[in-house]
């Protein structure tokens, strides 16, 4: 571990006339890598990576992290905190060091938190949908259910953290690292906010104690769990890529995994459907797939046009004129066709069948109660707040016969 832990190297194969062809020739290599089929990789890649540089695929890496883990859990956690404490951030101009945990500390104390109440962040994921795994992104819905859910019937309180997809909660850290209030907190370093996020984590772990952690598998989610952060990520039924992760399961602590049936959300499923029925998906992924989403039939992702409009910028439904209306030389208008007259609607879908099952969800909600004690709460639930109560001035009692 230190700062030159990776390095960047960039591969061009010269036979690649276009990004797409490029793209294309790299996700090749990258299965190839996967498969240890080494002795097949293209000639570009056998010249233009210097020994002593190993390839390995991502799982390798997580193997070697659950191998450290497993031998040594207590060092393994403590050289990771050691790597992103920001207790030691070298200054911007001059020589030096500043230790930046004072202003994370404040940071967190303005956004509402207290150390004496437990917390359990609802880790959100969005973007553009290109990555084969883009059903991982969070369902807006399922998350708003689970903050109602916890907050309705324990003392934990839930915290969006991630990217912003409009979950409202008191505190909140979703895209934080965008926010003035954090930016402004770098200016004189040499780190930049992004990065810096790691080393909030960090003290959220080593200071906090009372957190947990939910989200869908993604490349942040496990770094809550290697810092200690009690860690619960979801995953659908015959994901291809689960060896990758549960590697991690029983080895780094805290690190817990929940399959559900299938992803949640409209267009989660969507993309889930239609990736698990190419060609060169697995008979059981398609088959899973295929019978549990019987209730998208009809759906697509996008729209379908008809017929452009010719002749017009906007569309703007044309009035239905009587002919006595019109005024000499007006020209006929006839009634204009809406979209939806226009398309054919799928059928209405059951707002369960786009849910997590109860079964499912409801074992979520447990495990976010069960978020430890933080440190210093004054109760056996996770923590308190005192309450300062202020005594009112009396007025002055004149004693009898004083006049």
């Amino acid at each position: 571990m230190g700062a030159d832990r990776v390095k960047l190297i960039t591969v061009i194969n010269p036979s690649d006339a276009s990004a797409e062809a490029g793209e294309k020739s790299m996700k090749g290599v990258y299965r190839q890598v996967s498969k240890r089929d080494f002795r097949n990789l293209p000639e570009f890649m056998k010249t233009m990576i210097p020994r002593p540089i190993f390839m390995r695929s991502a799982t390798f890496g997580t193997g070697v992290i659950a191998d450290a883990f497993e031998s040594d859990e207590q060092g393994t956690q403590g050289k990771t905190r050691a790597l992103w404490r920001l207790d030691k951030v070298p200054k911007k101009e001059g020589t030096g060091v500043v230790d930046k945990r004072p202003a994370l500390r404040g940071f967190l104390v303005a956004r509402g938190f207290l150390q004496k109440r437990a917390y359990v962040f609802l880790f959100a994921k969005e973007g553009l949908r290109k990555a084969e795994k883009a059903h991982h992104f969070t369902s807006i819905l399922t998350w708003r259910l689970l903050h109602e859910e916890i907050a309705r019937t324990s003392s934990v309180i839930p915290v969006a953290a991630g990217d912003r997809i409009g979950l409202r909660t008191l505190p909140n850290l979703a895209e934080f690292w965008k926010d003035a209030d954090w930016t402004s907190l770098w200016s004189d370093v040499t780190i930049d906010p992004r990065s810096a996020q790691l080393g909030l984590w960090c003290l959220l772990a080593e200071e906090y104690k009372g957190v947990s952690i939910i989200g869908m598998r993604s490349g942040m989610i496990e770094v809550p769990a290697l810092l200690g952060i009690r860690t619960l990520y979801l995953e659908e039924k015959l994901n291809q890529q689960a060896e990758r992760m549960a590697k991690w399961t029983g080895k780094v602590p805290g690190f817990e995994r929940q399959v559900v049936e299938r992803p949640a959300g409209i267009k989660q499923q969507l993309y889930w459907r239609n990736e698990s029925a190419k060609s060169y998906q697995p008979s059981d992924v398609s088959s899973h797939a295929a019978n549990n989403s019987a209730h998208l039939a009809g759906m697509v992702q996008g729209f379908r046009l008809g017929r452009p409009f010719r002749g017009r910028t906007k569309f703007t439904p044309a009035p239905v004129l009587e002919q006595p209306q019109r005024k000499r030389g007006e020209p006929f208008l006839r009634p204009q066709p809406t979209f939806l007259a226009n398309t054919r609607l799928p059928a209405p879908i059951d707002a369960v069948n786009i849910q997590l099952a109860k079964a499912e969800f409801d074992k979520i909600v447990t495990w976010a109660k069960a978020t430890p004690t933080p440190t210093g709460a004054t109760t056996s639930i996770h923590g308190s707040v005192v309450r300062t109560v202020t005594a009112r001035p009396q007025p002055a009692v004149t004693p009898p016969g004083s006049d």
